[in-house]
């Protein structure tokens, strides 16, 4: 994202930015600014690539008219989205919140996932993709801090209150009545292909994630370290299954295991598989302890979600947000004035002028 110099006039930003004055005395355009948060620039580029990501994400979702109109309703909110990033990412530098030891955790995470021995293999992979490395660190990084204020000034706000949990349960019983259902997560260590040095490394690799395992690392951390499936970003987890639709070698294997257990390496043509049986659901209406933490997390994402929207409104009050001719910001917000574009929440300014 590019910096305006505070002194900038408002008026610029409602035309494309310019380059110099070409040989030929033309003058060519750029990039076309879409948004300003205080002394911050949203592009044209910037709103496509999100259009872009947000078209990869619902190809894995949906397909056909279904797709397009998934898409048609979410991209409606796009520059909204890019807007409250950019007043979360600000908010958080005002409060000081430091992100950069956990992106550093990231990138190494992400870094094993993909197996690849050096920071500097993964700026090349990332470059392959036609991606700046710094640039997409600094998307890390802003995604990181985003979480961050929103988990200090919102989500970790919000209580839930015990009986609100029970009365819900009572309420929707018949609505929780499932099949039989196992969640399962996995550690898939890929040999296919490999011969030799590399194969024996992949075993070893295999024997030091589950001596891990053994001695008492959480499953989930374990995954993320040395899974090489697409799941290690999620702690291995591979969801809920009715044991009827999986195969036989698996309902064998985890038909020996305990809530919690993990088992010997399954032999696959992908690779080792070593497999969690995270929880086993009796067909039937759960009973609610069984249920009582999914009823949590609905219940306190139907509070966030409102606590958030309402959090991004006040910060869309409190400080400067313009969007040029054309483009529509769904969480703008009517104000009485036009605040300076250092009163952001948390900056000393703001406090003094409190």
């Amino acid at each position: 994202m590019r910096r305006f110099f505070p002194l900038l006039v408002v008026a610029a930003l409602a035309v494309p930015v310019l380059a110099q004055h070409s040989d030929s005395g033309t003058r060519t355009v750029l990039e076309q600014i879409v948004a300003r948060v205080n002394n911050n620039i949203i592009t044209l580029t910037d709103l496509e690539q999100s259009r872009q990501t947000l078209r990869r994400e619902l190809n894995e979702k949906y397909q056909g008219a279904e797709l397009e109109q998934q898409y048609q309703e979410a991209e409606k909110t796009a520059l909204r989205d890019l807007i409250d990033q950019q007043l979360l990412v600000q908010t958080g530098e005002e409060l000081g919140l430091s992100v950069e030891a956990e992106v550093v955790k990231h990138m190494d995470r992400l870094r094993q996932q993909m197996n690849l021995p050096s920071m500097e293999a993964l700026e090349r992979a990332v470059a392959a993709q036609g991606m700046a490395f710094e640039d997409y660190r600094q998307q890390v990084r802003n995604q990181i801090l985003t979480q961050m204020v929103v988990q200090r000034e919102v989500a970790g706000r919000v209580l839930l209150d015990e009986q609100l949990v029970r009365d819900y349960y009572l309420q929707h019983r018949q609505e929780m009545n499932r099949p039989e259902q196992v969640r399962l997560r996995e550690i898939l260590i890929t040999t296919q292909g490999l011969t030799g040095e590399e194969l024996a490394a992949k075993e070893a690799k295999l024997e030091e994630a589950l001596g891990k395992i053994r001695k008492g690392e959480a499953f989930e951390e374990v995954a993320k370290a040395y899974s090489d499936s697409p799941t290690a970003a999620e702690g291995g987890n591979l969801g809920a299954f009715e044991p009827e639709k999986l195969s036989s070698a698996i309902r064998e294997v985890i038909g020996k295991l305990r809530d919690g257990g993990v088992s010997d390496p399954l032999r696959t043509q992908q690779g080792w598989l070593v497999l969690q049986l995270v929880n086993h659901t009796a067909a039937g209406v759960p009973e609610f302890d069984d249920v009582a933490d999914e009823i949590r997390q609905r219940l306190y994402y139907d509070q966030v979600q409102p606590a958030l929207r309402e959090y991004l409104s006040q910060l869309r009050r409190d400080n400067y947000v313009y969007v040029a001719p054309g483009f529509i910001d769904t969480g703008a917000v009517e104000k009485d004035e036009l605040l300076p574009a250092n009163r952001r929440p948390g900056s000393k300014r703001a406090k003094q002028k409190s």
